[in-house]
Parts: structure tokens; C-alpha cells; sequence
């Protein structure tokens, strides 16, 4: 796929959440497609399971993305009703921009933002690195 861009986003298992981050990189970012980094409440993941097996996981795949497609932007997703890590919004923020830092130490060239799908399914853009 010569000449196909990239984004990677790292973001919770919810459908509801996936085609919103998809749109949102798209639009902003100039990429034609994302891989998806899936994990339950992938902002909380970042928080509460520093140094994790999920964390590894996490990394591995970002890793991928980044090496074999080329990918110059990262996203870390959080969301309004998400089951795999209820919180408020201030929680989710919270949990945005420590895995923008965590994500920055991999050392990644690439841009990092930090992404929240708010109550009416729109992204409001927490951070960027």
C-alpha cells in the first residue's frame, strides 16, 4: 500500500468509540487509515497497571504499527461510559494525560494526543505531546 498513511490509536475494546477515533485522526492528522490498540478501559490501563503485562502488549503493538506501517501519530483514547474504566470525565482526563507521559518515555518519533469520546460521541483532544 504505497503511499497509505498511518495513525495508531490506542484505545478502549468499544465499538461505540472506534469509528469516532477513526474519523477524528482522518480529519486532523492527515492518515488514511489506524490500527487499533485495543484494550477494556485502555486510559485506566496506563494508571493503574504501570510496568503490566497489558502495558507490554500494549507497547508491542503500538511498536508494530510504528516499524512496519510507518505510523507518525499516536492517540490515547478514553470515553464516557466506558465499562472497563468507569469514571467521570475529570477521571478519564486524568488517565489521558499520564498515558501520553507513559507513552512518550517509549521514546516513539512520532506525535502523541491524547483523545476523550465525550457523552454526545464527539473527541475533545486532552493533550498533546
Amino acid at each position: 500500500m504505497t503511499g497509505f498513511k498511518f495513525g495508531t490509536a490506542i484505545n478502549c475494546i468499544d465499538g461505540r468509540t472506534q469509528q469516532v477515533v477513526i474519523d477524528y485522526m482522518r480529519q486532523n492528522f492527515e492518515v488514511d487509515g489506524v490500527d487499533m490498540v485495543n484494550f477494556p478501559g485502555a486510559d485506566g490501563t496506563f494508571a493503574n497497571c504501570e510496568h503490566s503485562e497489558e502495558l507490554v502488549f500494549i507497547k508491542r503493538a503500538t511498536s508494530i504499527s510504528i516499524e512496519r506501517h510507518g505510523s507518525k501519530v499516536i492517540a490515547v483514547v478514553g470515553h464516557h461510559d466506558c465499562a472497563g474504566n468507569p469514571g467521570d470525565k475529570e477521571h478519564h482526563y486524568a488517565h489521558i494525560r499520564r498515558a501520553v507521559q507513559e507513552v512518550h518515555s517509549w521514546k516513539f518519533p512520532v506525535q502523541i494526543i491524547g483523545l476523550y469520546v465525550n457523552d454526545e460521541w464527539k473527541i475533545e483532544e486532552v493533550r498533546r505531546s
